[in-house]
């Protein structure tokens, strides 16, 4: 926990599951957002993980760090929730806080609720899109959620889709809040090629696919695969390169191993935020042909609600690949920053991929309007600014 005086009164508490070091599109919006925020008025309560203190040292925000638990099991989300009740609750009280917010709508959105009932405090709840279908279809979870939007003083949304979503399911617009994520677009811009990188994952000549995010079966790497199997000849020089960790690593590893392509496939791991912009730069095309979940049964219906990675691509100058569904089409113009292609359609990402990889004009000003795009409309002390209208 950073250094605070303990008799200053905040005005906002965020409580949030993903806050870094925590690598997730989550935690990039809360970290970006509120560090933005008076540093006099805030303070954030998240899960204590491996490397925090180490971030939280370099940090000016107040952090309070807890022992939460960060897997997605049912058990450990039911602790999740109790945990984070328990300790806004106690931290509210503490710090004379005005308004907590709640990052994650049904294991932190109760502590809001509960707040409002026992201590007078208002609170709003952030979203990100697919809870109505995840959350809605059970009537304990649908409950819950629509009690805690109903006592909220607002709804945040990360796009026009997350919006459209709630208010089909009946939530009034005006009680919705918009704030689209951001990119630093001076940390992500366009450079060459790092060299060291180059020699580290042997890409001297090579035509480079990159997909940054997690590992989950709604980003779309399978397809990718498949699209890198069609192009095998044609482009002779293409290699894939999956950087991120997730639940679907072993099944896409065998998978690579199936279709052949083995030798074209690189997974980097984890690779720490600071070092992100390097990756983006190490290739010639980005693509994450994100699409609904449909295999998993707990996660079925979860779709992409926005995609900071497409902004953080755009920035360093890259054109860009993304499935026609969620939130993408807000993040990536299609014709203008990138293509928006079929996700479940293996030729049409691979068409993407070869129009752009052989069209060096094209894919140059693909490129190059993606960064314009970027520093004119999604700087992120855009967001940050709406979000002190509410804090």
């Amino acid at each position: 926990m950073n250094n605070n005086p303990q008799n200053v009164r905040k005005t906002g508490l965020l409580v949030t599951n993903d806050f870094p070091p925590i690598v997730s599109g989550i935690s990039t919006v809360f970290y970006h957002v509120w560090k933005r925020l008076p540093r006099n008025k805030i303070m954030v309560l998240a899960p204590w993980t491996s490397g925090c203190d180490e971030f939280d040292k370099k940090e000016s925000i107040f952090i309070i760090r807890k022992k939460i638990p960060v897997d997605e099991s049912g058990k450990s989300k039911i602790i999740k929730m109790i945990l984070n009740v328990c300790y806004a609750l106690y931290y509210t009280r503490r710090y004379h806080i005005n308004k907590l917010h709640c990052g994650q709508i049904i294991s932190v959105g109760p502590a809001g609720l509960l707040g409002k009932k026992l201590l007078g405090v208002k609170y709003s709840v952030s979203v990100y899109g697919s809870e109505t279908a995840r959350f809605g279809k059970h009537w304990l979870t649908a409950w819950l959620m629509r009690k805690v939007i109903q006592e909220a003083e607002e709804l945040i949304t990360n796009s026009e889709c997350t919006s459209r979503e709630f208010e089909q399911w009946g939530i009034r617009r005006e009680k919705i809040v918009k704030i689209v994520p951001g990119v630093d677009t001076i940390l992500f811009c366009p450079q060459k090629k790092p060299l060291n990188l180059v020699e580290k994952y042997g890409l001297h000549g090579k035509q480079v696919v990159l997909t940054v995010g997690r590992l989950d079966e709604r980003k779309g790497h399978d397809m990718v695969m498949r699209a890198v199997r069609l192009l095998a000849e044609r482009l002779p020089q293409l290699v894939y390169l999956i950087v991120g960790k997730g639940r679907e690593e072993q099944r896409l590893k065998v998978l690579a191993k199936d279709l052949g392509i083995g030798g074209r496939i690189i997974f980097t791991g984890f690779v720490a935020d600071e070092a992100l912009p390097d990756y983006y730069r190490l290739c010639d095309v980005f693509a994450l042909p994100n699409r609904e979940t449909e295999n998993n049964e707990q996660m079925r219906g979860d779709y992409e609600g926005f995609g900071v990675v497409f902004l953080e691509a755009s920035a360093c100058g890259k054109p860009v690949i993304a499935g026609k569904s969620g939130g993408s089409c807000e993040a990536v113009v299609d014709g203008v920053t990138g293509l928006l292609v079929d996700p479940k359609s293996d030729c049409d990402i691979a068409h993407a991929i070869e129009r752009i990889l052989t069209d060096v004009a094209f894919a140059g000003r693909l490129g190059m309007d993606g960064r314009r795009r970027t520093v004119k409309e999604f700087d992120w002390q855009y967001a940050a600014e709406i979000m002190e209208r509410i804090l």
